[in-house]
């Protein structure tokens, strides 16, 4: 049941603060929620729109497409319906890393765009842009698929995340004025786990009793873990979103059991925010249609329906900076038929990405590679690529693919982040390597433990 409080700020303080930063995301909200029950012709028509006018900017006014399109051969003026996108190149995170400039769009000015950049999940950290409008419908997507989920704007909610980016935006005084009297969230930074900050976290958890939890799966099935050996009963909540990892069978069933309600999973990336979400049939994830395009593909054909392919992603709404036919290194299935929730919006499984195992420091803690890939890959000059193995207690082995703008103070970085991470007895080994190999899910594992299992349960 919902608090008084929670109803005053969805219904004013919320609102409020919108209309202070300009923002149109409620009024998209609105009407995201009308188009997700559309007709499948209208909503191919809606989308098939949105395309027609994506690609008529690239057209005029992005360098990089300029040169696409001519090189390819492409005319914007026959594409008649999305199967025609398959004439256009895939775009890779190597094509992002070498034309990062002619990918902005002209039309902006560039003080308008917000930069952001991916954490390296998949072993290539990129650096990209939005215009406004595209953070706008973004946040309106992340707030239809909260409401799914049972959790609307003012709702008291745990959140264990590991993004350091992310964690710091909650650390000033404005940020922290804003989460007591509209976001109401406990955050827990799940970059490393000990025995301590279990403990701590499952104290905080019982007093600020959150009734929804959004958090990376395997960190909530860390803390599962910790609850049932330490015989810890944590308060019910109301709603599980689970993200930014890949949520196995086994750690659904587990936090499913633990806490007693089902799971709301949701696929996303940096690059274009909320990609699929599940409802509350849990029959797939629902694919933000109205936003993104997605296609799924083998040796450049789609697949049937249920079979696994590789996921291209088309960013209908960021003209700032287009991601057309983006190979967002990830695997999926696209599903068949309608939800029997009534949405019509397509549907995907996600079968394989994103799963980074937890490293161990010489103390026992748990270290998420998640969290290491965001802290490490963005931020170190000259990294392309990178993965770390973990074979013995006290060292790392850093496979490194790099350029001519690493040298030794990256790797002085690269010491000093992973002392942080680790302590003063972690040692690392790093190894300079042509390319990164793929695991055969598709995906590039940015940190692989290879502890044998007695070490792991010291």
């Amino acid at each position: 049941m919902r608090s008084p409080y929670q109803r005053f700020v969805e219904r004013v303080l919320y609102p409020l603060d919108v209309m202070r930063r300009g923002s149109r995301e409620l009024r998209i909200l609105t009407r995201l929620e009308e188009t997700e029950r559309f007709g499948s012709e209208k909503l191919h028509d809606l989308r098939l729109g949105a395309l027609l006018q994506l690609l008529d900017h690239a057209t005029r006014y992005v360098p990089f497409y300029q040169k696409r399109f001519a090189e390819s051969g492409f005319n914007i003026n026959t594409v008649k319906d999305f199967d025609d996108l398959k004439r256009l190149p895939i775009l890779t995170k190597r094509d992002i890393q070498d034309h990062r400039e002619e990918l902005i769009s002209t039309f902006y000015d560039r003080g308008e765009l917000v930069e952001n950049r991916t954490g390296g999940s998949t072993g290539s950290p990129l650096v990209f842009y939005h215009h406004k409008e595209r953070l706008d419908s973004r946040q309106a997507a992340t707030l239809r698929h909260n409401r799914w989920a049972g959790y609307p704007v003012g709702c008291k909610a745990a959140i264990l995340w590991g993004h350091q980016h992310d964690i710091s935006l909650y650390r000033s005084f404005k940020a922290r004025l804003r989460n007591l009297l509209i976001d109401r969230q406990l955050i827990c930074d799940s970059g490393s786990f000990s025995e301590e900050t279990l403990s701590q976290f499952t104290r905080d958890f019982r007093r600020f009793r959150p009734e929804i939890i959004v958090a990376y799966a395997n960190s909530l099935g860390v803390v599962v873990d910790y609850c049932i050996a330490k015989k810890i009963a944590l308060p019910r909540p109301r709603g599980i979103i689970t993200s930014a990892e890949v949520l196995t069978y086994e750690n659904r069933a587990k936090i499913e059991s633990y806490f007693g309600v089902r799971i709301f999973d949701r696929y996303g990336s940096r690059e274009t925010s909320v990609i699929a979400s599940e409802c509350e049939a849990h029959a797939g994830l629902h694919i933000n249609a109205e936003n993104l395009y997605l296609e799924f593909v083998e040796h450049g054909k789609d697949v049937e329906p249920g079979a696994v392919g590789e996921i291209i992603v088309t960013d209908l709404g960021n003209w700032a900076f287009p991601f057309i036919r983006y190979q967002i290194g990830d695997m999926g299935s696209p599903a068949k038929g309608l939800c029997r929730c009534g949405r019509t919006l397509p549907r995907m499984q996600m079968i394989a990405g994103r799963t980074t195992d937890f490293l161990y420091a010489p103390d026992g803690r748990r270290v998420s590679g998640a969290a290491l890939t965001i802290y490490l890959a963005a931020k170190v000059p000259g990294v392309r690529q990178a993965q770390i193995i973990q074979r013995e207690k006290t060292t790392l082995i850093f496979n490194l693919v790099v350029d001519s703008n690493f040298d030794q103070s990256s790797l002085g970085l690269i010491r000093e982040k992973v002392t942080n991470f680790f302590g003063e007895s972690m040692q690392i080994v790093p190894n300079y390597v042509e390319s990164i190999p793929k695991e055969p899910s598709g995906k590039y594992r940015f940190s692989i433990c290879e502890l044998p299992i007695t070490e792991m349960t010291q």
